[in-house]
């Protein structure tokens, strides 16, 4: 059996200050490539569980986000290689594979024989922890600062600084505990 990090996407990997509904408006963060590349090289298999709920409030479609994945797979390339990004397409309808529910993590781990014990869910919300927990995953919560609270006219263009989410920082601790 292999072992796993599942990622959340918005928050985690890329700004969510807006919508992610096309490949321009995703932006990692500082510091993801290299964190995913360490997780990468230390022999995890890495995944993106995703929320996607736009699709069903008719936001973006599954072309729009196959796209978005896409341009991420492009972006870290050099650095990784995710075995599969999965996304739940609800937000009103119930499902199985809507954090904080863990389906899609449990749907992935037996396709692709992890050892969800040996594995982390890292997000930045209260659902992706719960995802992780349930399906058996030690977790990891990435901080998160609300931008609002510190964003004006004046600092826009500093905005990734002040939503500082440091990936590469929290893989250390991740491979420091295995």
């Amino acid at each position: 059996m292999r072992k796993a990090i599942f990622f959340d996407r918005d928050g985690v990997l890329n700004d969510n200050e807006t919508h992610v509904n096309q490949p321009k408006d995703l932006i990692l963060y500082d510091g993801v490539k290299e964190g995913l590349r360490k997780a990468y090289e230390a022999g995890y298999d890495l995944f993106v569980v995703t929320n996607q709920g736009g699709i069903e409030l008719g936001h973006l479609t599954d072309e729009d986000l196959k796209k978005i994945h896409t341009h991420l797979e492009e972006e870290v390339k050099d650095y990784c290689h995710f075995k599969e990004i999965m996304y739940c397409p609800y937000f009103k309808t119930d499902s199985e594979d809507r954090k904080p529910r863990p389906g899609m993590i449990l749907k992935l781990a037996d396709k692709y024989d992890i050892d969800l014990k040996k594995s982390w869910m890292v997000g930045d919300r209260d659902t992706d922890i719960t995802a992780g927990l349930e399906a058996g995953c030690r977790t990891a919560k990435i901080g998160r600062v609300d931008p609002r609270a510190q964003i004006n006219e004046a600092n826009l263009s500093d905005r990734n600084k002040k939503r500082k989410v440091d990936l590469e920082a929290v893989v250390k601790e991740i491979l420091k505990e295995c």
